[in-house]
């Protein structure tokens, strides 16, 4: 749990003091990415967030980082076990929000055969079964990471969030339709943890 706490430690400055940090790509293509990006700027004065290479790199190195496993060969030679048919998972998802998608108690490796019940494309009566086992389990293993987390969005982010939310209409133009699209969509990857 040290590397834990190391991390998410850091994430947090690294949010709010104008660090380089990554989110997953927004809209079809990543084409609207740049509306968090911007959203980012206007909520915590971060102008150095990024949009993931591959909208997996930094959860990847990250997980490799905090255990003793990895799914590529070369890195199996460096004291990793090697492991097959897993995938990197965010627990919680939201990874158009850079707290969540950077921090380690929110990434794991998920075996594949699992994906079709807790993918965050699946639905179904079987997937939120699923899901609605699952998650009361993760949701105490991580207590106290997650009080942290709803506690800094209480003071850092609700306050700010509709203020900030005009403020990328403005930026961009933005109509509506659109406009309403992106803000439902911002204020889920922001919400509690509940």
């Amino acid at each position: 749990m040290d590397k834990i706490d190391s991390n998410w430690d850091n994430l947090k400055k690294d949010v709010f003091g104008n660090n380089t940090i990554y989110i997953r790509g927004y809209g079809r293509d990543a084409q609207k990415t740049k509306y968090f990006i911007a959203l980012y700027k206007h909520l915590f004065g971060n102008e150095k967030i990024i949009k993931d290479a591959t909208n997996n790199a930094q959860p990847t190195k990250l997980i490799k980082c905090h255990t003793n496993y990895c799914k590529k060969t070369k890195d199996g030679k460096n004291g990793k076990e090697l492991i097959r048919n897993y995938q990197i998972s965010h627990l919680f998802g939201r990874t158009k929000n850079p707290l969540l998608f950077n921090c380690a108690w929110n990434i794991a490796y998920i075996p594949k055969y699992l994906d079709p019940f807790t993918g965050h494309e699946t639905q179904g009566e079987y997937s939120s079964e699923f899901k609605g086992l699952l998650l009361p389990v993760l949701k105490q293993k991580f207590d106290f990471y997650i009080k942290d987390y709803n506690q800094l969005i209480e003071d850092k982010v609700l306050n700010k969030i509709d203020y900030s939310l005009k403020e990328v209409k403005k930026d961009f133009k933005m109509n509506n339709t659109e406009f309403k699209r992106f803000e439902q969509d911002a204020k889920n990857e922001l919400a509690l943890i509940l």
